[in-house]
This record gives structure tokens, sequence and C-alpha cells, in this order.
């Protein structure tokens, strides 16, 4: 019994030593591993963040640009309809002032008497100023 014993040992010892050493080696070499990819990978979501925050910039400098654009734009719309109501408002004295000249002179035309009361008030001093 003591020779199978024996046997046993000088059989099994060396295989239980190169099994904790294979086992010691691939357990070194897992975590170097990991640790490179980990490494790895922290490399890559760094660039990954930065380029989030250049493409976060480039957005809200695009967003910045069209609102400006947008605001030219509704001032130049405004100004044009501000010349536009101006010249209505002045097409509009022009043709009171040409309707008011049309009656006086239809009215000279067909009363001369009344040419005049207007050289009278042309004469008036408090017109003359």
């Amino acid at each position: 019994m003591e020779e199978i014993l024996n046997t046993l040992l000088v059989s099994c010892v060396p295989a239980i030593i190169t099994g904790i050493i294979s086992y010691l080696t691939a357990n070194k070499k897992a975590k170097a591993e990991i640790a490179t990819l980990q490494e790895s990978n922290k490399h890559e979501i760094e660039k990954l963040m930065k380029q989030h925050e250049v493409d976060i910039e480039s957005l809200k400098e695009k967003h910045q640009l069209e609102t400006e654009k947008c605001e030219q734009e509704h001032k130049h719309k405004i100004e044009i309809m501000q010349i536009e109501h101006k010249n209505a408002l002045e097409s509009n004295e022009k043709q009171q002032s040409n309707a008011a000249m049309f009656s006086v002179m239809t009215d000279i035309i067909k009363e001369p008497q009344k040419l005049q009361g207007l050289l009278e008030l042309a004469n008036n001093p408090a017109f003359k100023k």
C-alpha cells in the first residue's frame, strides 16, 4: 500500500504543482489583458466624449447663426413694412392735397370772386411767416 501511495504522490504532486503554476500564470495574464482593455476603452470613451463636446459646440454655433439670420430677416421685413407704410401715407397725403387743390381750382373757375378772397388770405401777415 505504501508503494501505491508513493507512486500516487510522485505522479500527483508534480501535476498539482504544474496545475497551480498554470492557474497563476493564466490568472496573471487575464488580469493584464483586462487592464489593457480597460485602458483602451478608457481612451476610446475619452475620445468619444471630446468628439461629442465638439459636435455640441458646432450645433450651438449653427443654431446661433440661424437665429441671427432669422433676426436679420425679421428686421429687414420690418424696415420694408415701415417704408411701405411711409410711402402709402405720403401717397395718401398727395392724393388729398391734389383733391383739395382740384376742389379749390374748381371753385375758382366756377366763381372768380373767390380768387379775390384767396389773394387777401395770401397777403395776410399771419400767413407770411
